[in-house]
């Protein structure tokens, strides 16, 4: 799957290599000014810029080798691509299935993995009483494709694309960008749209895994940290998810929103 995240989320990279080149930038240069990049008018610098001292929050640099600082921007993305499969991913279930993101591992179990079902399906995955889909097969099998897919990203199995280069964030090529878009749209500005879409995604989780607690825990005894809660939401009959908060709050946004749960301005 992580294979899937960087097809999903970046189609462009070494087709156009020479292209990244050509703007690139030496490493660790003098301080950034908001707008000293067109295509990133945000104060500081994106790292893309290799002005790493700025690229993130200053001085965040002290004390780490190149190394590492590499290692943490490579980090920051690929963890920004799972975000954004997450949070589209948690909607989108929820929507088609009415099951919330933080119960849906409910549906599959060793006592029971036949509650799977997709929206709009014409037949089961199984035939009823099989005893399929299994936990089993299907831990089998998420471990081994997310084995081998971290084991070609990181190069601890030789790579099946002999042309692509381990650690690559955007390999690009026929293989992971067959629709030639590197070569169709601006790379500089998609990949600087890319990094902003990441950090506001992995800003959208910690606020998908707050709306559980906040939103549910009163329903267990506790308040919006979860304080005195019995159990957590995954355990809570009734407990909504991200998409139902979002109709309720359509529905009703001056009660539905976060001073409800705060108990702030409502009576």
């Amino acid at each position: 799957m992580a294979a899937v995240a960087s097809l999903a989320t970046s189609f462009l990279g070494a087709a156009v290599a020479q292209k990244a080149q050509k703007t690139a930038t030496p490493a660790r240069r003098v301080a950034a000014r908001a707008g000293t990049e067109p295509l990133y008018v945000e104060t500081g610098a994106s790292t893309y810029s290799g002005n790493y001292d700025e690229a993130l929050w200053p001085n965040w640099t002290e004390g780490k080798t190149e190394a590492q600082i590499a290692y943490n921007v490579e980090v920051e993305l690929i963890h920004g691509r799972w975000a954004m499969l997450g949070c589209a991913g948690a909607w989108a279930a929820e929507q088609g299935t009415g099951i919330n993101w933080f119960q849906a591992g409910a549906i599959c179990t060793p006592a029971d993995c036949t509650g799977i079902h997709f929206p709009g399906e014409v037949i089961s995955m199984a035939p009823a009483g099989s005893g399929f889909p299994n936990f089993y097969i299907q831990l089998a099998l998420s471990t081994v494709a997310m084995g081998l897919a971290e084991g070609y990203r990181g190069g601890l199995i030789d790579n099946v694309f002999p042309e692509l280069k381990v650690g690559d964030l955007h390999p690009g090529g026929e293989h992971f960008d067959p629709l030639g878009l590197a070569n169709k749209l601006d790379l500089d500005r998609m990949k600087i749209a890319e990094l902003k879409h990441a950090r506001l995604a992995m800003l959208s989780w910690l606020g998908y895994m707050s709306q559980a607690i906040a939103t549910n825990s009163e329903l267990a005894g506790g308040n919006a940290f979860g304080v005195g809660a019995s159990t957590w939401p995954s355990f809570i009959e009734g407990a909504k998810g991200p998409y139902a908060n979002w109709q309720d709050h359509v529905a009703n946004p001056w009660v539905e929103n976060v001073w409800k749960y705060a108990h702030l301005f409502n009576q």
